[in-house]
């Protein structure tokens, strides 16, 4: 599982809608949500309730998804420390 694939959980998560947070990652909701589907096979376990109307987390989903925004902060964080002051 790669970094992108994680934040498009998140966004997900938040979104609640394949299309808007397939929008927000700038790929087609098709392509997002194939890439879903193969963190749920990943992981073993499904992280999100479908219907034709509605999207919703899991349990696993809320578990999943609090464990992603740390790891997240965390290479946010990594990335900045490797940052020298003063360089772009």
């Amino acid at each position: 599982m790669d970094v992108e694939s994680l934040r498009c959980v998140v966004t997900l998560a938040e979104e609640l809608h394949f299309g808007r947070a397939a929008q927000l990652h700038y790929v087609s909701a098709g392509h997002f949500g194939r890439r879903i589907q193969r963190v749920e096979r990943h992981l073993g376990a499904r992280l999100f309730d479908r219907t034709s109307r509605r999207v919703a987390l899991t349990p696993a989903g809320e578990r999943v998804v609090a464990h992603a925004r740390t790891v997240l902060a965390e290479l946010d964080e990594l990335r900045k420390s490797a940052v020298c002051p003063g360089r772009p």
